[in-house]
């Protein structure tokens, strides 16, 4: 009897974790179909299935493999709903802009000339949402979000303008008068993420020029001095560069038009030797330009 109770709990145990991760296992066994972008969306969501049923997060698993088989039937699979996760609150803006952005591209139908840029930036998009509402990966959120924004970026490359040869002569596709590039500063103190006292007229004076912009682009770059490793500044950049963006937004400027980036320690304003302290190189640049 004790031998038959065991191997009866045994059984069972086994159930569960069949069916834990069990999305996987079928999402394996799928052929693809539909278009190259819903290919490329199959072995996108398959690489983050995969990732997260290695990590034990059988869960987030299961959801990417099954946007992997729907992608894989034809269907259409747009990327997460922010508002749909529990997120941290300060995070909110950036996300349902980044979508804002990612849909405006999808929009115009490029993921048909450009599947694995999109398919790449949307799967990027999603592992990004799943790894802030856990809110406990930082590196995990930031190679998400990272890979979205790259991905974004090559995206918008491929789609401008150019020039067109015939006769000999160039013709440039005709864009709407730009207004010249212009950058602001935001300092800050030592080892900190807070921009110093006077920096809202800073943000402020950003906010308002933006505006003289059809299209704008916003690129918000975080710097460091010299002081700590190179993985601890290009972190301290990131979250300079993410404080100024939220003061930014409460200040009208559109999520999905920022772009963060964090140099740590690279690209000095002030050329110093390394482990050097200097206020100068402690900064935010927000640079303001016509997309």
């Amino acid at each position: 009897m004790r031998n038959t109770l065991k191997f009866a709990i045994l059984g069972a145990a086994s159930i569960v974790l069949a069916a834990c991760g069990g999305k996987l296992q079928q999402a394996e066994m799928v052929t693809p179909g539909g278009s190259p972008f819903q290919q490329a969306l199959y072995g996108g969501y398959m690489e983050l299935a995969k990732a997260e049923y290695n990590e034990g997060d059988y869960i987030d698993s299961d959801r990417f493999a099954e946007k992997a088989m729907a992608a894989a039937r034809g269907e259409n699979v747009d990327p997460y709903h922010p508002e749909e996760w529990h997120l941290p609150k300060d995070r909110e803006p950036v996300l349902n802009g980044a979508r804002e952005r990612l849909m405006a591209v999808k929009a115009t139908g490029v993921q048909d000339k450009l599947p694995n840029e999109v398919a790449s930036a949307q799967t990027a998009f999603d592992c990004w949402v799943q790894e802030q509402e856990e809110n406990r990966q930082p590196d995990d959120i930031a190679a998400c979000r990272d890979r979205f924004v790259s991905s974004m970026e090559v995206i918008d490359k491929m789609m401008a303008p150019v020039a067109v040869v015939v006769e000999e002569k160039v013709i440039v596709v005709a864009k709407p008068a730009m207004m010249d590039a212009k950058s602001f500063e935001v300092n800050f103190n030592f080892d900190s993420a807070t921009p110093l006292p006077g920096s809202a007229e800073e943000i402020d004076a950003a906010a308002a020029y933006v505006k003289q912009f059809k299209n704008p682009k916003i690129t918000i770059a975080g710097y460091t001095d010299t002081v700590g490793s190179v993985e601890y500044n290009d972190k301290l950049g990131e979250r300079r560069a993410e404080a100024v963006a939220f003061m930014g937004m409460d200040m009208g400027i559109e999520a999905k038009r920022i772009i963060m980036r964090s140099y740590g320690k690279k690209d000095l304003k002030v050329d110093t030797p390394d482990g050097t302290a200097n206020a100068a190189n402690r900064r935010v640049v927000v640079t303001v330009e016509s997309k």
